[in-house]
């Protein structure tokens, strides 16, 4: 951007170089005298009213040579609106790479905002399925608690089973047992009864050879009887134990088997919940996946925002970088332009003073002190600005003293009577015609420059429309210095003139 900007300032520097040339070759004098920073010439404007006529031969030429050469203020101009145009361009795309940053800025922020909600269902998922994994420890731990269970009451009811088997066989042979007596005694109990008249009972003690073998013999018989039912009743008594011992078994084993099926059941249900936890389990890690890939596909999302917004950034400076430059550049022609309006106005007011011809004007001003003007903003700002151009490095009274001079011209029957007609009336006003009112007129309208007229030139533009001149009903100022003849022939005429600064106002035209 440096080597561009030398290689643009070079054509400046011949330029100036061949104009500082022309104007030595006219012989001027006091060139380098510095007299203010802006354009303070105006004396040439008289020659446009009272020598030269619109029309003439000379000024067609005049027009002709404008035509076909270009000075180097015409060059410079066309490099600023170049530039000018080239900074607009720059400003638009930097606008553009600003909203695309911007954009960028709000899409990261957005995948930013989701990977933080998938961030949080994963880690949610993941607490979850950890919870599941317990709840299904737990439950294989239950299931297999109840499994045991079950395995005890199963080696219960086996347990019980035999006792009743045992039972059952300690019934069988009692039974046996007691059928056997049963049958005996049946057998005995016969044989008694079919036996049983009072002459064969008697008749079975009488037999007896004594007294001791009678008793013997009817003890025997009681001893037979009471044994019988003795037998009976111990019979009757192991069966009802056996019976009783016998259901209480297969109650148990009933109950047992109860609690079996309903720890079976418990079971069966503990294996459905640990199933469900596994299908839980199952979705939960499949939600687990997706989110996970969701979470990669949003990081990538995420980075590629980065890297752009990085080289969004580097594009921004890019353009703040190159945008600086021009305009630093586009300052810098600026001030060259300035430069040569002065050296302009420099050599044509040196012109003018060699001419020394012409007739002093003499007569009524035509000033109205009491007309009123009326401004619109615009003339406003067209006044600030020629005050500017003409007087923007002299004092504040200076810079009244050009705008009285341009009030008391539209107050005069002599010139236009507003403002715009005053300042654009032909050559006039130097500023006018080199263009540098044009400059400064477009840099108010440009955002980016804007401010070049000084406060002091806004304050003086607008005290001068109803107020009392400082300089009386002079109707021309120049600068003085390069036409130290100027001020004799004003003196030898006795027409007022006031000094202020590096200019001459003064009531009626005179050539210097």
């Amino acid at each position: 951007m440096k080597k561009n900007l030398g290689r643009r300032l070079l054509p400046l520097v011949l330029c100036f170089a061949v104009l500082l040339g022309s104007t030595l070759h006219a012989g001027a004098a006091e060139i380098g005298t510095d007299t203010s920073a802006a354009d303070t010439t105006a004396g040439q404007e008289t020659e446009g009213t009272q020598n030269a006529a619109p029309g003439t031969e000379g000024g067609q030429n005049d027009a002709k040579t404008q035509e076909t050469t270009r000075s180097p203020l015409d060059e410079v101009n066309d490099e600023i609106d170049r530039v000018d145009d080239e900074l607009d361009q720059l400003e638009e795309g930097l606008n553009d790479a600003r909203e695309n940053h911007s954009n960028l800025e709000q899409n990261k922020s957005e995948v930013e905002s989701y990977l933080d909600q998938l961030n949080s269902q994963y880690a949610s998922l993941s607490g979850q399925i950890t919870q599941v994994q317990a709840d299904i420890e737990a439950k294989q731990q239950e299931i297999a608690d109840s499994e045991a269970a079950i395995a005890a009451k199963e080696t219960e009811i086996a347990k019980i089973e035999a006792s009743i088997a045992e039972t059952k066989k300690q019934i069988d042979e009692t039974q046996a047992d007691l059928d056997e007596q049963y049958e005996a005694m049946k057998v005995r109990i016969q044989f008694m009864y079919e036996n049983s008249s009072s002459v064969q009972f008697l008749e079975l003690l009488l037999k007896s050879d004594s007294l001791v073998s009678l008793l013997n013999r009817a003890e025997y018989i009681e001893e037979m009887v009471r044994y019988d039912d003795q037998l009976l009743q111990e019979y009757r008594e192991t069966k009802q134990a056996l019976d009783e011992q016998e259901a209480e078994l297969e109650t148990e084993e009933s109950r047992l088997s109860e609690e079996r099926e309903g720890l079976q059941q418990e079971r069966d249900a503990l294996e459905q919940e640990k199933a469900d936890l596994d299908a839980l389990n199952e979705t939960l890690r499949d939600r687990q996946s997706s989110v996970a890939a969701q979470q990669s596909s949003s990081a990538a999302e995420l980075q590629q925002y980065v890297d752009e917004l990085v080289s969004s950034s580097d594009t921004i400076h890019s353009y703040e970088e190159e945008i600086a430059a021009k305009q630093q550049y586009y300052e810098e022609l600026l001030a060259e332009k300035e430069r040569q309006e002065e050296e302009e106005a420099r050599r044509q007011a040196e012109e003018e003073a060699n001419n020394t011809e012409g007739n002093i004007t003499e007569g009524d001003s035509g000033i109205d002190s009491g007309m009123d003007v009326a401004a619109t903003d615009d003339e406003m700002l067209l006044l600030a600005a020629i005050i500017y151009c003409e007087a923007g490095g002299e004092s504040y009274e200076g810079q009244l003293a050009v705008g009285y001079v341009i009030m008391n011209r539209v107050r005069s029957s002599q010139f236009p009577n507003t403002i715009t007609g005053v300042v654009y009336q032909p050559n006039q006003f130097s500023p006018v015609k080199s263009g540098r009112l044009a400059t400064i007129l477009a840099m108010e309208a440009d955002p980016d420059v804007q401010g070049k007229i000084t406060d002091s030139c806004r304050r003086a533009a607008a005290e001068v429309i109803h107020g009392t001149s400082n300089v009386g009903e002079s109707l021309f100022f120049r600068t003085y210095a390069p036409v130290p003849q100027l001020l004799e022939n004003l003196e030898t005429n006795g027409i007022p003139y006031y000094i202020i600064g590096n200019h001459v106002f003064y009531h009626r035209w005179v050539a210097y």
